[in-house]
C-alpha cells in the first residue's frame, strides 16, 4: 500500500507562521531525501503555495516530481488566491482527484 500525503497549509503548525515556514520547508527537504518517497504529494488550502512562484519549497517539490511523485495543486484553492498562473511545479488537480485518493486504498497522511 502507497502512501499519500495532502499538506493543507504552507506552515507546519500554526502557532508562529517563521517557525512554521521553517518547519515545512525541513520536513519537505528531509522528504525530498528519504528513501520511500510517497507516492503523491497533494496540495490543498494555503499548502497550494508552496508549488507556486517564489516558494522556497520549489526545488524539494521538483526532486519528488524527478522522483516519480505526482504532485498536485488543488485548482479551486489556486484560483481564491490568484495562483493559477503561478503553478511552478506539479499539476492542477480537483476535488473529485482529491477525493478518489482520500477513498482509495492508499494510506493518507496529512501535514498542515
Amino acid at each position: 500500500m502507497a502512501k499519500r500525503i495532502l499538506i493543507t497549509s504552507d506552515t507546519l503548525g500554526k502557532a508562529d507562521a517563521e517557525l512554521g515556514a521553517i518547519l515545512m520547508r525541513s520536513f519537505l527537504v528531509s522528504l525530498a531525501h528519504e528513501e520511500n518517497v510517497p507516492a503523491a504529494v497533494m496540495l490543498s488550502n494555503d499548502g497550494v503555495k508552496l508549488a507556486c512562484e517564489g516558494s522556497a519549497a520549489i526545488a524539494e517539490l521538483s526532486l519528488l516530481a524527478e522522483a516519480g511523485v505526482t504532485v498536485t495543486a488543488c485548482g479551486t484553492c489556486l484560483k481564491h488566491f490568484g495562483l493559477q498562473d503561478k503553478l511552478a511545479v506539479g499539476v492542477e488537480g480537483n476535488m473529485s482527484g482529491l477525493v478518489s485518493a482520500v477513498c482509495g486504498p492508499d494510506d493518507i497522511v496529512t501535514i498542515g
